[in-house]
């Protein structure tokens, strides 16, 4: 057993990557015991958003416990040094809430200072690589704030979202304008081709589809009449199923010749994270501007980093919605701005957003144009299904010109067909 498989047993703790065990033998050779974090850091934080003097106890005797046990302060040392560097490696929803469930007293807290202890390391790496302070001074305060004020007002010193908090705690995304961006390794099995301006993208790995062009099982609906897709890279020839880019799979396969395509993105390349946070400015405008100073933005500060477009996962990606809204909008609107391409989620997106997380749309009172049109296609039998999508870095200037990867017919007839809800089975494959 390695020393760091030991220490986790010893404290039952989970809720990190796999792989560690390397990382931490090489972090241990040159470890020099050290306290987790500056203690002032928890006093200043407990001030600003007011937690209290009981919260603001309880933190420090955890802290204290942590650092008054060698061995979990070592342990505690390394998950810290880990997460400040983990996102930097792109490696973006490994690690979880972490909760001690042996020997220690304040195992509630454990994840929560974690966080807290990334704050400090991860300002000192922006300031040294001489980012103005105005980029990053915020970031890592936002989760802190809703953390201590939950603490205040409930007790609860839990994590809620451990990854997507993380995210701040150790200065990775980078509030822009109307949106929030953090880089990622694209994890789909795609391969997106390129000539002239056109653009085509297929599936490389297996995939059964329905016939209205979304992944078979998805919401746990199976169509009788779903066809199999495959790709084949054989004598300079690629063939395969195109994804369309208004977010289905054709029915008809498709070759070209990679002496006239150039390969420009697949599975493992490095996408801009686009997070959309709620309020007005959702339209294409704001994606070209933000996408283009962000991508300045990494170009300049992590050079390193070649991004290759910019990309991410949303309910607001599903063409169901565009149907439903006749095209108009900003949902539809920025939907012909991005190439879209189904994944395995389900409609719990959807429920979530529209619906308050209720599963019937009669437990809510229905105010928007949206929520009323879903809660009618829902009761002719149709079901969401959130898509991917992506920008290549080559086109974020022509935003809001144009439709940029499909004709407008294109998605009025992928809209059409999804007027009707497909007729599949429900439940288990049979």
């Amino acid at each position: 057993m390695t020393e760091f498989a030991r220490l986790t047993a010893q404290f039952e703790l989970s809720g990190f990557p796999e792989g560690l065990d390397a990382l931490y033998d090489q972090y241990a050779v040159d470890y020099q015991p050290h306290a987790l974090m500056r203690r002032g850091l928890i006093g200043e934080l407990c001030a600003r958003f007011d937690a209290g003097t009981q919260n603001e106890r309880r933190l420090f005797e955890a802290l204290d416990e942590i650092e008054g046990n060698p061995e979990l302060l070592k342990l505690s040392n390394f998950l810290v040094n880990d997460m400040c560097a983990a996102r930097h490696r792109l490696d973006l929803d490994d690690y979880q809430a972490m909760e001690p469930k042996k020997g220690v007293a304040h195992a509630d807290l454990f994840s929560c200072l974690l966080l807290f202890a990334c704050i400090e390391p991860s300002m000192q790496r922006m300031e040294k690589l001489g980012m103005p302070l105005e980029c990053y001074e915020k970031t890592p305060f936002s989760p802190a704030r809703r953390q201590l004020e939950k603490m205040r007002e409930t007790g609860d010193g839990r994590v809620a979202d451990f990854p997507w908090d993380m995210n701040f705690y150790t200065c990775s995304l980078f509030p822009m304008g109307r949106f929030n961006f953090i880089p990622f390794r694209l994890d789909d099995p795609i391969q997106v081709f390129r000539k002239g301006k056109e653009t085509v993208a297929f599936f490389t790995e297996p995939r059964r589809i329905r016939r209205d062009g979304m992944l078979d099982g998805v919401n746990g609906q199976y169509d009788p009449e779903a066809f199999d897709i495959r790709y084949e890279e054989k004598d300079g020839v690629v063939t395969g199923w195109p994804i369309c880019p208004a977010g289905t799979v054709e029915p008809q396969p498709r070759s070209i010749a990679l002496s006239e395509w150039e390969m420009v993105l697949q599975k493992g390349d490095i996408l801009m994270g686009f997070h959309i946070p709620g309020g007005a400015g959702y339209d294409p405008q704001h994606l070209r501007d933000d996408c283009l100073a962000c991508y300045e933005f990494f170009r300049k500060w992590f050079p390193e980093i070649e991004i290759k477009g910019f990309g991410s996962e949303s309910w607001l990606y599903d063409p169901h919605l565009a149907m439903l809204l006749e095209g108009r909008g900003n949902i539809a609107m920025m939907q012909r701005q991005m190439y879209i391409y189904p994944i395995e989620s389900g409609d719990g997106q959807v429920w979530r957003e529209l619906y308050h997380g209720k599963r019937s749309p009669d437990e809510i009172e229905l105010k928007s144009r949206l929520q009323k049109a879903a809660a009618a296609y829902m009761e002719t039998g149709g079901r969401f299904t959130p898509c991917s999508m992506f920008v290549l870095a080559q086109d974020l200037s022509r935003i809001e010109q144009e439709p940029l990867y499909a004709e407008e017919n294109v998605y009025k007839a992928v809209w059409e067909q999804m007027r009707q809800p497909l007729c599949v089975q429900e439940g288990n494959k049979t």
